[in-house]
């Protein structure tokens, strides 16, 4: 999803929230879209004018995996 953040700025963000970035302009913006897509039709859209899109699931913290005592990590 390509479209504009709270404060004007160019954003790209995909569906599982896992790739995404800011730009300086819409075409750098559908550039990296179109690239991390894998140039695949239809993969990419852009959001309405008036919506407003956040990088907020881009940044959310990661859940840290505790092993129980004793156990060691491959």
């Amino acid at each position: 999803m390509i479209g504009r953040d709270a404060q004007g700025h160019w954003v790209v963000c995909d569906v599982k929230g896992l790739v995404g970035g800011i730009f300086f302009d819409r075409s750098a913006a559908i550039h990296f879209a179109v690239a991390e897509s894998g140039y695949a039709p239809g993969a990419v859209c852009c959001a309405p004018d008036d919506a407003v899109l956040t990088m907020d699931p881009l940044f959310k913290p990661v859940p840290v995996r505790r092993w129980p005592q004793g156990v060691h990590t491959p």
